[in-house]
């Protein structure tokens, strides 16, 4: 049975459960991780809370990456909190990407050469990004959206990005610096 952290010999299972539990108020907030986005649009800006993995990084394996989240064996697992106004830019992943809504109404979009398709979402709902479906989400909602992100890989890349000017900054950018 594989576990997100290996028990140590001779532990007891309320020792192991322990280290395997992460809660929202031991997660810090991380501002950093899509900061090369606000330097094309403040409205970009958004936290992520990271609990398996770590997405938005180039060093899935550093301690520092992970930033107390638990290593991951098949998917990452985030928490984004969008405020309101705020959007994210079109982009994609090789991975399937998940949105699951905890909190707020954001709208998800899909585009398609110059076709732009939107939905809105509301608490409870999801969507799921295929492999090279470039997407985005955006948060219109006059209070802060949460929602759950997660990415079908243990080490996923970075968003891959439409704009020429986001993806020129993101060759110079180090997310865990900082």
């Amino acid at each position: 049975m594989a576990t997100s952290r290996k028990a140590a010999e001779g532990e007891g299972l309320a020792a192991q459960l322990d280290r395997n539990v992460l809660t929202y108020a031991t997660r810090e907030p991380n501002w950093r991780v899509f900061a090369l986005e606000t330097k094309v649009d403040a409205r970009y800006a958004r936290a992520q809370r990271r609990y398996l993995g770590a997405s938005g990084s180039v060093r899935h394996d550093d301690p520092k990456a992970l930033k107390g989240a638990l290593p991951a064996t098949c998917h990452t697992l985030s928490i984004m909190m969008m405020p309101a106004g705020h959007a994210q830019p079109f982009h994609h992943h090789p991975e399937t990407e998940i949105f699951f809504v905890l909190e707020g109404a954001p709208t998800v979009m899909w585009k398609e050469g110059d076709a732009i398709v939107e939905k809105k979402l509301g608490k409870w709902d999801m969507v799921s990004n295929p492999p090279g479906r470039v997407h985005a989400i955006r948060n219109d909602g006059g209070t802060d959206c949460y929602f759950q992100v997660m990415l079908a890989s243990p080490e996923p890349g970075r968003p891959i990005y439409q704009d020429a000017e986001l993806k020129r900054l993101q060759d110079s950018d180090d997310p865990d610096r900082g």
